[in-house]
């Protein structure tokens, strides 16, 4: 079989490029081809951002990647690549903006939220459940599927963001235990997934809520200590977090600026997929660090 020479094949970027000028009539099928040659670029985007060390340039390169996805769904609404792509997308930009935008994260985190349980609808044993009330609703972990891992991981993680922009809401602390179970699911799948962020996640659950209200610090610095654990101390996100909900839950001030300092310490760049995640820790260390005298 004859093969197209190396130099002319086109690369991903340029694929999609030409399949995006397409007239959406040309080819009956055109939206599919669209997204499966994003599918390729989606990938390279995203470990290229992962290693990016300028968080200001992401940030602003954000918007438009979310805008190239969200016009490839009109064309695919139901592709379930696109929906569980724009779930993390939009969180993950969310996490960009929140410290400085707090509303506008919310905003982002209610679309990555909504992108990421359209994601899961797509299997039809799952689409009744997540409407359901909770005593149905946990009948779902005997329905997932270790293919639903991403999209359930980035569904829970949005949601519990939005529901923290809600806390004054009752209904929306209402859907918490739902978002708790489907992380806990993801924790049995796989406790290392995205550099053990579902534990860093439970870590600030169970260390955010007061004691008094059911909190359970033990389990906050359980989750936490098995994050630095699997991560061997290069997900800087991972001290910060445990400073910024478990020290100031149990008001360990020396511990507090330890933490903050040793991702301070840290080099961004140990593993090269985690700079942009360890230079957005380091800024808000430095954030962090400046607000000690407020919280002690």
């Amino acid at each position: 079989m004859s093969r197209t020479p190396a130099c002319c094949r086109p690369t991903a970027p340029l694929l999609i490029v030409l399949l995006l000028s397409l007239p959406l009539g040309t080819w009956q099928c055109a939206a599919r081809l669209k997204a499966a040659a994003a599918g390729a670029l989606m990938g390279d985007m995203v470990a290229a951002i992962d290693q990016q060390d300028d968080i200001d340039l992401v940030a602003q390169a954000a918007p438009g990647y979310l805008l190239l996805l969200e016009g490839l769904r009109q064309g695919d609404p139901h592709n379930r690549r696109l929906l569980e792509s724009l779930a993390q997308g939009y969180a993950s930009y969310a996490t960009l903006v929140e410290i400085d935008d707090p509303a506008r994260a919310g905003q982002l985190f209610r679309r990555a939220k909504d992108c990421g349980l359209l994601a899961l609808h797509q299997r039809p044993r799952l689409a009744p459940l997540l409407a359901a009330p909770f005593g149905e609703f946990s009948r779902i972990r005997t329905v997932l599927q270790p293919q639903d891992l991403a999209p359930v991981f980035w569904t829970a993680l949005s949601w519990g963001a939005w529901i923290s922009t809600h806390a004054d809401s009752m209904a929306a602390l209402a859907e918490l235990p739902k978002v708790i179970l489907l992380m806990e699911w993801v924790v049995a799948q796989d406790e290392g997934y995205l550099h053990a962020s579902p534990h860093v996640f439970l870590g600030v659950y169970h260390a955010a809520i007061p004691a008094a209200l059911g909190g359970r610090p033990d389990l906050a610095l359980y989750h936490f200590d098995r994050a630095l654990a699997l991560t061997q101390g290069k997900a800087l996100m991972v001290p910060v977090q445990k400073a910024r909900y478990y020290a100031r839950q149990v008001f360990d001030r020396q511990l507090y600026t330890d933490l903050l300092q040793q991702a301070l310490d840290q080099p961004a760049d140990s593993d090269p997929d985690l700079t942009l995640q360890n230079m957005a820790a380091r800024r808000l260390a430095r954030r962090l660090l400046e607000e000690t005298d407020a919280f002690f």
